[in-house]
């Protein structure tokens, strides 16, 4: 198959023949509040005297004949607007470089001198956002190591943002992963990755969400605006980008971990209407066989797709569908005896996952400048796995010698929820000073949910269910938003969000507040506070004692004070350091009841089997500093450093370390481009991205108590912890390298584009449990990792 890959390569490269051509630079420019056309706005290309153009009507500009290919700096200008420079555009190969520009208006009064233009890394689409956000390039996401078009697997190269070896979950200022939100178009959507949720709360392998389609998107870290509802760790804003209006392009690529398909084009030029749409498969069981991938003990299969349809009108706004659809399925491989040092390892899962999301857009701007924008949507995931135990023959010492051939039914997961899903905003510039926004979002969640399990590994007697639930709730959230601009370079943001959970009718009423102040251009202070809150998965509150009680129907929302402090010092437009300090106090964290010491921040599996109340608290904080350096003269790359601590308490009143709490991070992302061929219009990358971070928590395991259960002839799937030393030990630190090569032969209609992209090359694998080994009489660790080379030839044309 390697030697297949390999002549592939060269027979495309010996039949491509590269053409030097002008290409087209086009887009919209538009007000970054009511998304209003802006007519009469320049955009000039600065690198080139004599490429510019004029916005008509409808807020288009089109740049024609633009050569050589390159790299070049985007400025948009508009009377009343701050101007936009977007730097780094990629002008090459066969598409059309779209650039929709949103242009900011200028908070002094008429006719007073602008003095700042605004970079595009330096804001996020948020235009209101002052504090915790980033903006997420999708052309950094195509480039950098590490990103396989994945931007859940790019933002962990943010600092304060831990990743995993084995999948793209994300622990934000040492949180949960299932404290994340994801929103897709304006609404709340389950987590889009693949396999989340079939084993670990929050995981994933890879994100359903394709750079190919989505635009330019935010990724907050702390002190969420007063849009943001449900989420205590990070905020992910996701926004689809439409299809081009004026021609119509694809996409092929065939890769040895997936293939993919992506067209979009215009369905009425007269209109400006558009689609675009993407599929992907996986296909990484038949490439692990294949010996092209490493994925530890398990088969993965997977598919995706994404559309997107826009049609913008004249006099009734802009009305899109939208749709997002992922459907997965996982079989752990045939055993072998020599491998099976734990009862864990004799155990063989199987899980389904199935995730839709399909809504419809309405946004319409009028003269007084209101904008109203409607969001109505469905989302759906079911969730079902299995899970047992072969049987074991063992000698006279108790090591496994064999397996009898017969399966033992351990565990069974069925978690289904359906979501209808409203969100509405209504927005008015008031004045050059003041925008104010009000707004919120209400979801019906309907679910169906089964957990059952054995007593102990090979039970004869039937499962036990912990809960079998069918019913359901919903999540109201109001919010009221405001933006003042004072004074020159001071910027402040007020709101107040609101949150009702039917379920358990508890009620919270959230102040957000933040504050920017730029005193010159190359300094930049914010600082901001926020109250959140959030329920949990809706398992956890259909949890039911022996008596057949639910002893967590009445769990409230988890709350939590953010406070985050940043500056940000310019050394040039793109030489930047950024300083963060944060502090986070959660409350009304459900905990264990009767001695337990178990906490809902340490949950790393997709179930809970414990009654809980709201009576814990939690504390994260800690600093990191960021150096980045936007792409200059083919270079690009930042290296950062995050100290931090993450505790709980429970009953008990103790503090202890959460299960997040890896202490420190270091990460080195760099990259460096090169412009080929006779007339330099091909393209030739490579990047690297290297992280070392502190393991994970874990409490230590009673290894006298094993020996003799073992002994007694009892085999039980959980260890028997130290339940006085709860999360008093951490794994190793792990070490990550992802490595991208590519190069890019732009044709006169083709591009092709041959890559490497290696996803934890070094096969490190992240120990995530200790386990009593059979064989030794000792403790070990279990560990995972998946690595990822992935070849693929891509085509565009």
């Amino acid at each position: 198959m390697k030697k297949n890959l390999f002549v592939l390569q060269a027979v495309i490269l010996l039949f491509c023949v590269s053409y030097s051509h002008a290409q087209t630079l086009r887009g919209t420019v538009t007000d970054a509040i009511s998304g209003e056309p802006l007519i009469g706005a320049t955009v000039k290309i600065t690198e080139l005297t004599d490429k510019a153009g004029i916005t008509d009507i409808d807020g288009n500009y089109h740049i024609g004949n633009v050569s050589p290919s390159g790299r070049y700096t985007v400025e948009a200008t508009y009377i009343g607007y701050e101007p936009s420079i977007m730097k780094e555009v990629l002008v090459a190969g066969t598409k059309e470089v779209v650039i929709d520009i949103a242009l900011r208006e200028n908070s002094q009064e008429l006719g007073e001198v602008i003095v700042r233009p605004r970079v595009n890394k330096a804001a996020t689409v948020n235009p209101t956002a002052l504090v915790g956000g980033v903006m997420l390039s999708m052309e950094e996401a195509s480039r950098y190591a590490g990103g396989y078009n994945d931007p859940a697997r790019l933002v962990t190269a943010f600092a304060g943002v831990a990743g995993q070896g084995d999948g793209n979950g994300i622990s934000v200022h040492g949180n949960a992963p299932q404290f994340m939100q994801y929103r897709l178009e304006g609404i709340e959507i389950f987590t889009p990755n693949h396999f989340s949720g079939l084993y670990d709360a929050g995981y994933g392998m890879v994100s359903a969400l394709n750079s190919n389609v989505i635009g330019n998107s935010d990724f907050f870290t702390s002190t969420f605006n007063a849009n943001y509802n449900n989420a205590l760790s990070g905020v992910f804003d996701v926004k689809m980008r439409n299809g081009n209006s004026s021609k119509h392009e694809h996409l092929i690529q065939i890769g040895t971990v997936s293939e993919e398909i992506t067209s979009e084009g215009p369905l009425s030029k007269k209109s400006n209407s558009s689609y675009i749409f993407n599929f992907r498969y996986g296909f990484t069981s038949l490439a692990s066989k294949l010996g092209l991938i490493d994925i530890v003990d398990t088969d993965y299969d997977f598919s995706d797709f994404s559309l997107k349809l826009n049609f913008p009108t004249k006099h009734a706004g802009t009305f899109s569908v939208f749709s997002l659809g992922f459907f997965d399925k996982s079989d752990d491989t045939d055993m072998d005896i020599e491998d099976t040092h734990t009862i864990y390892d004799a155990s063989r899962q199987t899980g389904h996952l199935y995730n839709i999301v399909a809504g419809a857009t309405h946004k319409i701007h009028f003269d007084n400048k209101w904008v109203w924008r409607t969001t109505v949507a469905y989302n759906m995931q079911h969730n079902k796995v299995d899970m047992n135990y072969v049987g074991l023959v063992f000698d006279a010492d108790n090591k496994p010698v064999s397996f009898d051939g017969k399966e033992y039914p351990f565990y069974y997961l069925k978690q289904n929820e359906d979501r209808l899903v409203f969100n509405t905003e209504l927005s008015k510039q008031v004045t050059p000073r003041w925008l104010t926004q009000i707004g919120g979002e209400y979801s019906h969640r309907f679910f169906n949910l089964s957990y059952r399990t054995a007593e102990n590994v090979y039970e004869p007697v039937p499962a036990t269910p912990l809960y079998d639930t069918k019913s359901d709730t919903g999540l109201a959230s109001l919010y009221w938003s405001n933006l003042w601009k004072p004074a020159e370079g001071l910027s402040i943001n007020l709101g107040v969000s609101a949150s009702y959970f039917l379920l358990s009718e508890d009620f919270s009423v959230e102040p957000r507040v933040s504050l920017r102040w730029e005193p010159d251009a190359k300094n930049s202070f914010s600082i901001g506070y926020g109250l959140h809150s959030m329920i949990e998965k809706l398992d956890a509150y259909f949890v039911r004692d022996a008596a057949g009680r639910l002893v967590n129907k009445d769990l409230g929302l988890s709350k939590a004070h953010h406070v985050l402090a940043t500056y940000s010092y310019k050394f040039t437009d793109n030489l930047n350091l950024r300083f963060n300090a944060y502090y986070q106090y959660g409350f009304d964290t459900p905990v264990g009841i009767d001695g337990s010491t178990f906490c809902t921040v340490n949950r790393l599996f997709n179930f809970i089997d414990e009654p809980l109340v709201n009576k814990g608290n939690t504390r994260n904080y800690g600093a990191d500093v960021t150096l980045e350096q936007y792409m200059t003269r083919g270079f690009y790359g930042q290296v950062n450093a995050s100290l931090f601590k993450s505790e709980y308490r429970g009953l008990d009143k103790k503090w202890r370390n959460q299960l997040y709490d890896r202490g420190y991070m270091i990460k080195l992302l760099c990259g460096k481009e090169w412009m080929m061929g006779k007339r330099k219009q091909n393209v030739f990358n490579i990047s690297m991205k290297y992280t070392l971070q502190g393991g994970l928590r874990h409490t230590p395991i009673d290894l006298a108590a094993m020996k003799a259960r073992v002994a007694a002839g009892i085999l039980d799937d959980e260890p028997i912890y130290k339940d006085d030393e709860v999360m008093t030990l951490q794994f190793d630190p792990t070490n990550i390298l992802d490595l991208t090569v590519s190069y890019k032969i732009t044709g006169k209609k083709v591009s092709h584009t041959i890559a490497f992209e290696g996803l934890n090359i070094l096969q490190n694998e992240t120990p995530y449990a200790e386990r009593y080994d059979l064989n030794t009489g000792q403790l070990r660790y279990d560990k995972s990792g998946i690595s990822l080379p992935n070849f693929f030839y891509r085509l565009d044309f």
